[in-house]
């Protein structure tokens, strides 16, 4: 649910660009500079930056804000760029959307962040998801098969070159393209949905956001999970991977003037 959000006293703007191959880094700590606001300005890198403790992130791109997911940081974000599913603001507008979030014009809206493990030759691998959560076979149009769970009941198996879960936000990204519904930003829940499956028929699904899990049942080829476009670990056969909300990331919503 969205709320109102208040800088308060003196307050610290932190400046995250995007990585320097990003496509959609945005060159923003010069139009942060440019806004008519009273606060302190901190750039050169999110480590620098978290440890001044932010009043407010300033971000480019998709993957600045899930390295912040990654962080688990309590500030607000105003997304600057194109973010699939995540409402943010055009690069030229910046200094007139940073004026409005200190004078107290905009809200939060909080984006759930999923908790994931993958559980795999008796190993361990945890990370968090902002956008979406994938197993697929490493080889290209291969094919191996997959189990889907719901709160420890059995939803689907199926073969297929893998299996995506997306949050609202990922839901319109990624997952859009292999026809997993698009979820609105007021539903808990995740899109679930099978890549190249090899049955067309296959379904795609709405789940709950808590106790979700995907499981190896075969694995011709190397099976890897990939978190947000980053490779976190590959899964056996009988591996597990279990996906549920355990945070959340703010996000700064801007009116149009």
């Amino acid at each position: 649910m969205d709320a109102a959000w208040s800088a308060g006293e003196k307050p610290v703007v932190g400046v995250i660009d995007g990585p320097a191959d990003d496509t959609d880094a945005i060159e923003i700590g010069t139009r942060v500079e440019s806004a008519d606001a009273d606060v302190t300005i901190v750039s050169d890198g999110l480590e620098t930056v978290l440890e001044a403790e932010p009043s407010v992130l300033v971000t480019a791109g998709e993957a600045s804000l899930t390295a912040l997911s990654r962080a688990g940081i309590d500030a607000p974000v105003l997304p600057v760029g194109p973010v699939s599913g995540i409402e943010s603001v055009d690069r030229e507008r910046v200094p007139d959307a940073l004026e409005a979030v200190i004078s107290g014009d905009a809200v939060c809206r909080p984006q759930p962040v999923l908790g994931v493990s993958l559980e795999s030759n008796d190993t361990v691998v945890r990370d968090r998801a902002l956008f979406d959560v994938t197993l697929v076979t490493d080889e290209p149009a291969r094919i191996s098969e997959y189990g889907v769970h719901s709160r420890g009941q059995p939803v689907a198996t199926f073969r297929a070159d893998g299996v995506v879960a997306a949050t609202p936000a990922g839901s319109h990204g990624y997952a859009s393209t292999v026809d997993a519904p698009q979820l609105s930003a007021a539903i808990d829940a995740v899109a679930v949905a099978p890549i190249g499956p090899f049955v067309t028929q296959t379904r795609q699904w709405v789940l709950p956001d808590d106790d979700l899990a995907f499981t190896v049942e075969r694995n011709e080829n190397d099976v890897r999970l990939v978190v947000d476009d980053r490779s976190v670990g590959m899964a056996s056969m009988d591996a597990r991977v279990t996906i549920s909300v355990t945070d959340t990331l703010s996000t700064l919503i801007v009116p149009e003037h």
